[in-house]
């Protein structure tokens, strides 16, 4: 199985265990030595933004997980993004989950959207991604940000092609995924399991002949 290799700890986190660290110092150093203590700031971000090799499946039809999560929701579901029938799988996300962002599959991104928050709506900030497979599927990955912080980063430019499990962006403390998938597909998500980013399998493509 190949493995994902990216960085242990993301570079998003490498500023805040930076500027911590250098505080820290600052205040041990010429105030008191008692702020030793707080050295455990830029170890909580070091734990917060931790990015761990991920193993890939073998078949190159598997949609892995995007996110860490719990699966919440896994139902048919028009996919209002496609105007199509699809097959939702939804995962919820916790603030102490890895914040890394993975491509479900292999493909061409094609089209991003980026819906507006509604003060009405917490759920309506979203970016959607779509992903066209080399067997002409399509798969839309929607990431909702945390009602904490309602920030993600999100590294995918239209036209790119992007690799299954390929790093892509974070998503940071908490937030709610949801991945369209063909009606066709092979479904092997149920509630309650627990995925990895990358690494776990959500459905299978079928081969279109």
């Amino acid at each position: 199985m190949a493995v994902s290799r990216h960085p242990v700890i993301a570079g998003e986190g490498w500023n805040f265990v930076f500027f911590s660290s250098l505080l820290i110092s600052i205040l041990q150093q010429f105030v008191s030595m008692y702020f030793a203590i707080l050295w455990i700031i830029p170890i909580a971000f070091l734990w917060l933004y931790r990015d761990p090799y991920r193993t890939l499946p073998s078949d190159p039809l598997a949609i892995v997980s995007p996110v860490d999560g719990t699966i919440t929701l896994a139902e048919p579901h028009p996919d209002p993004y496609l105007g199509r029938d699809a097959y939702l799988v939804r995962i919820a996300m916790s603030p102490w989950d890895v914040f890394s962002i993975r491509s479900a599959t292999e493909g061409k991104i094609i089209q991003q959207w980026l819906d507006q928050e509604d003060a009405d709506d917490e759920r309506s900030l979203a970016h959607a991604i779509q992903i066209k497979t080399d067997e002409n599927d399509d798969i839309m990955i929607v990431l909702r940000p945390g009602r904490f912080l309602k920030k993600l980063s999100c590294d995918a430019v239209i036209g790119q092609r992007i690799g299954q499990g390929h790093r892509c962006g974070i998503i940071p403390f908490g937030a709610e995924v949801d991945v369209y998938l063909p009606v066709t597909s092979t479904i092997k998500a149920r509630l309650g399991d627990r995925v990895e980013s990358g690494s776990s399998v959500l459905a299978s493509l079928k081969h279109h002949v």
